[in-house]
């Protein structure tokens, strides 16, 4: 399987220290109406002993601790206060900073961002070199030996939650930060967080504060951008000036700046990524997706420069005409445009950063006349134009057996590409689940129910109502199944999502594994049979059901399958397996989010994600490890 739907990252063989990572752009979500600071009861994992209960002192109130601070908790998915509690504070140090930025996969994402989000005491140090011994009390080890560990944890957080271009949530948590806690690091995120939340002038005050303690050109930059926002064109003229005498190497900044003063210039050599405050002074322009995107965009993987580049409109037809090239290039290069922007879009559903709403509007707005598509079901995994045709066609629809067609026509059309040539299901099952909500299930639409089932679960587990309404539709399929034999044969073909989703407790059937593997297509080659059946196996196994020895025959004897997935090393297998067995859920957590990488649950080997999986259950975190199961089969088709 390709990395185009799963954005490719590198396998995991071995932990090595790596700094938290630098602030990375992102798109927001909507911002919480008033986000509040978490203060969770300090509940004692299973199998610990109570401690005694402490003594009252009487005395002034401490202002809550940045420990404290947190937007989840275990009502909704997070973590407890003690979830780092049992961890070596300089294991966390190496592995928190390595967690995944540019995943595809909405389990992970959901699981990242739980474990962001929730508060909680970093740990203490359990083992120490000589050097951190000397150091300062409650240090770090970085160079700021100021930077208490609490202060480091929460950088940590708030950078990693920035890389992955979730900035409302940064916003959210820097606005419950004491002033008097506030480092130099989490100064610029919130200015940053200010530049993407459209709280410019909260920016600019806090841009002109720094500037009066350092000439940092990060500050000065800022300050440009600042006085166009007022109009005062004369000063950030000389700014402009002295950045450019001061040698100042920032392509991105200079362009945006040119586009701010109305110009459409292309994308400069070697782009990459938008920052923060480019992406402010983008939007304060107005700009429109620059000409040359088709050229650099499959070059572009930070998750928020997606997003943020993908919601840019086209440009008017008006501003290409002053072209001299001939109308048919012309077309052509509008066309290139518009079809950027597809794959832009696509790919930033698909890391998080842009929501599927959008991505709808953009295939809506793809011109699907000139030239003519082709007819729907000669439309190819990788023709971005003709995924656009199918969503059209999809929505012009009003009767819902003819949706229902066209719909299954696009859904089992990246089902059976796995994201080699074109998006994943979990970037089409969002597209699509709008209009699966709103289809009736019913006897007559019984053949949709496996199309419909999975494409409300690709959704996500943060989807409560999709992951709701697939639940009817395998309901559909299963009641139905003693009567029809159509229901009958997309109910075998569900069985383990069902099993995966809801647990059975009681043994596997005989015949249910013999029956999914005969509902698989026909054209299924016998190793990638095998393979699957080893796969499904696995996940049974890793969730809990009783999966006995005489559940393996069918795959017995035959030649090993190896999926081609990443060699799990001692050192992370032993990590978890410790880590489990202690109920260290954040470090249970931290560790199988490394362990999957950027890469996700579809291509890990299958010991290595069964342990994972297994590894996650054992800390209490059930949901996340079931979600991880079910999204590995969707993703890969089954």
């Amino acid at each position: 399987m390709s990395c185009w739907g799963l954005l490719a990252g590198a396998s995991v063989l071995g932990i090595g220290l790596a700094a938290a990572a630098a602030p990375q752009p992102g798109t927001a979500p909507p911002l919480p109406a008033a986000p509040i600071s978490i203060l969770p009861e300090q509940s004692v994992p299973q199998g610990e002993p109570i401690p005694p209960e402490p003594s009252i002192d009487v005395g002034d109130l401490a202002a809550p601790g940045v420990d404290r601070i947190g937007l989840v908790d275990t009502s909704v998915g997070g973590f407890s206060a003690q979830l780092w509690r049992g961890t070596d504070l300089e294991l966390l140090k190496q592995v928190l900073p390595q967690l995944p930025r540019r995943s595809a996969s909405p389990a992970m994402r959901h699981l990242t961002k739980n474990l962001l989000l929730s508060p909680g005491a970093p740990p203490s140090p359990l083992t120490q070199s000589a050097d951190v011994a000397n150091a300062a009390p409650d240090s770090t080890g970085t160079a700021d030996e100021t930077l208490s560990a609490s202060q480091w944890l929460l950088e940590t957080r708030v950078s990693t939650l920035a890389g992955l271009g979730d900035w409302a949530e940064v916003n959210a948590l820097l606005d419950l930060v004491p002033a008097d806690q506030i480092t130099e690091g989490l100064r610029r995120y919130r200015t940053e967080s200010n530049l993407v939340t459209n709280h410019v002038s909260d920016a600019c005050a806090q841009t002109q504060a720094a500037l009066n303690a350092t000439p940092d050109t990060y500050w000065q930059k800022v300050q440009v951008f600042c006085q166009l926002d007022i109009n005062q064109g004369n000063a950030a003229s000389l700014g402009l000036a002295l950045l450019r005498e001061q040698r100042v190497e920032d392509p991105v900044f200079y362009w945006a700046a040119d586009v701010l003063g109305g110009g459409r210039p292309p994308l400069p050599a070697g782009f990459a990524r938008v920052e923060p405050l480019h992406f402010a002074m983008l939007r304060k322009a107005g700009a429109v997706l620059p000409a040359n995107t088709a050229d650099v965009q499959a070059k572009i993987t930070d998750p928020a420069t997606l997003g943020w580049l993908a919601a840019l409109s086209l440009p008017e037809d008006a501003a290409i005409k002053g072209d001299k090239t001939p109308v048919t290039v012309r077309r052509d290069r509008r066309r290139a445009l518009e079809e950027a922007r597809v794959l832009l879009a696509e790919r930033a559903v698909a890391v998080g950063t842009l929501g599927p709403e959008t991505l709808r509007a953009v295939y809506r707005s793809v011109n699907i006349k000139d030239p003519p598509p082709p007819p729907l079901t000669q439309i190819t995994a990788a023709d971005a134009r003709g995924r656009a045709f199918l969503f059209q066609s999809a929505l012009a629809q009003s009767v819902p057996a003819a949706r229902a067609e066209v719909i299954a026509l696009a859904l089992d059309l990246v089902r059976v590409d796995r994201g080699e040539k074109g998006p994943s299901l979990t970037v089409m099952g969002p597209v699509y689940a709008e209009m699966l909500a709103e289809m009736e299930p019913g006897a007559d639409l019984v053949w949709f129910a496996g199309v419909a089932a999975r494409g409300l679960l690709a959704a996500g587990p943060a989807d409560k109502a999709a992951m709701s309404k697939a639940r009817v539709w395998l309901d559909l399929a299963r009641n139905m199944a003693r009567t029809s034999r159509e229901a009958g044969e997309i109910a075998d073909g569900l069985w383990p999502i069902d099993r995966l989703l809801t647990g059975g407790g009681s043994p596997i059937p005989p015949q249910a594994l013999r029956a999914w593997a005969a509902a698989l297509p026909p054209s299924t080659p016998a190793e990638t049979i095998a393979s699957s059946q080893e796969l499904v196996l696995s996940l049974l196994t890793a969730v809990g059901e009783p999966v006995t020895s005489a559940d393996w025959l069918p795959v017995m004897g035959g030649a090993v399958q190896a999926n081609g997935g990443s060699f799990l090393t001692p050192h992370m297998w032993n990590g978890l397996a410790l880590a489990a067995k202690d109920r260290r859920a954040g470090e249970v957590a931290a560790l199988a989010l490394v362990v999957l990488g950027e890469a996700g649950p579809a291509e890990a080997a299958f010991p290595a994600l069964q342990h994972v999986i297994e590894s996650l259950r054992a800390v209490g975190r059930e949901s996340d490890a079931r979600a991880l199961a079910v999204e590995t089969l969707l993703a890969l088709g089954l």
